[in-house]
C-alpha cells in the first residue's frame, strides 16, 4: 500500500534512515513528506485509544506544577501582544485537566475546553482564539484536525500551536520528543507555511522553535 502524508495527502514521502537501531525511536518507523515537510509515524504504529489515553492520565499537568503553568503564563503573554480584540477562546485538546482555561479566565479571557478522550462534547459555537498546546503531535489525521479547527474559528480569528518544531533539530534520532509514543507527527517552520498557504492563514507570530500564531484570512479547505 502506497503511504500518502496525513496532512497533505502526498505520496512523496520519504522513510527516515537512522545510524542507531533504536534509541528513542521505539522501534517505529518515520516518514517524511518531501512536499509539506511533515514527519509522521505510520498508522501501524500508533497506540490503541485506550493505551493513549491511559498514558495521558500519568501527566503531571496541573494548577500544581510549577513549570507546567509557567509554561503556559509565558504563552498567555504573547496571546495578550498579538491576538488583539479577542474575547472567547477555546483550548483543543486540553487534557484531564483544563489548567489552560483556568489561567486563561485568569488571564481576563472567556475561555471554553474541549478534549476528544476527556471532554469529548464537540463545540458548537465558534471563537475568536483557538489555542493547542502540545496537542497538535498527537494528532492521527493531522489534516482533519485542522479542518475540524477551522471550522471553530470566527472569521479573522486566530490559532495559537505549542509544538516543538522539527527543523531546529540537530540530532533528529536523539530528540527527546520521539521518546512519547503518542507523538505521531512533527511539524516544521515548512510545514506550517505550508499550512498557512492552503488553508487560508498568515504567520502573526512565531519563535521558530515551539510556537506559533496564526490568523484566519478565509476558509479554504482543500
Amino acid at each position: 500500500m502506497t503511504q500518502q502524508c496525513s496532512l497533505c495527502n502526498s505520496e512523496s514521502v520519504i522513510p527516515l534512515k537512522f545510524s542507531k537501531s533504536t534509541g528513542k525511536r521505539k522501534n517505529r518507523t518515520f516518514m517524511r513528506c518531501q512536499n509539506c515537510d511533515l514527519i509522521f509515524v505510520p498508522e501501524s504504529f500508533h497506540l490503541a485509544p485506550e493505551e493513549e489515553s491511559a498514558r495521558y492520565r500519568l501527566h503531571d499537568n496541573t494548577l500544581l506544577n510549577e513549570g507546567y503553568v509557567g509554561m503556559f503564563l509565558e504563552k498567555i503573554s504573547l496571546i495578550h501582544k498579538y491576538c488583539l480584540g479577542i474575547n472567547s477562546v477555546l483550548d483543543y485538546g486540553c487534557g484531564p485537566e483544563p489548567v489552560l482555561s483556568e489561567l486563561m479566565k485568569k488571564g481576563g479571557f472567556g475561555c471554553d475546553f474541549y478534549d476528544p478522550y476527556f471532554f469529548p462534547a464537540f463545540p458548537e459555537c465558534s471563537y475568536d482564539l483557538v489555542i493547542s498546546t502540545e496537542v497538535f503531535e498527537h494528532f492521527r489525521d493531522v489534516r482533519a484536525e485542522i479542518s475540524k479547527i477551522i471550522q471553530l474559528l470566527n472569521p479573522g480569528g486566530f490559532l495559537a500551536i505549542m509544538t516543538s518544531f522539527h527543523d531546529p533539530i540537530v540530532d533528529f534520532e536523539s530528540w527527546w520528543y520521539l521518546g512519547d509514543p503518542t507523538h505521531i507527527c512533527f511539524f516544521s517552520m515548512r510545514t506550517f507555511e505550508w499550512v498557512s498557504k492552503q488553508f487560508g492563514f498568515k504567520i502573526v507570530y512565531t519563535n521558530r522553535k515551539n510556537f506559533i500564531i496564526l490568523q484566519a484570512l478565509q476558509v479554504n479547505l482543500i
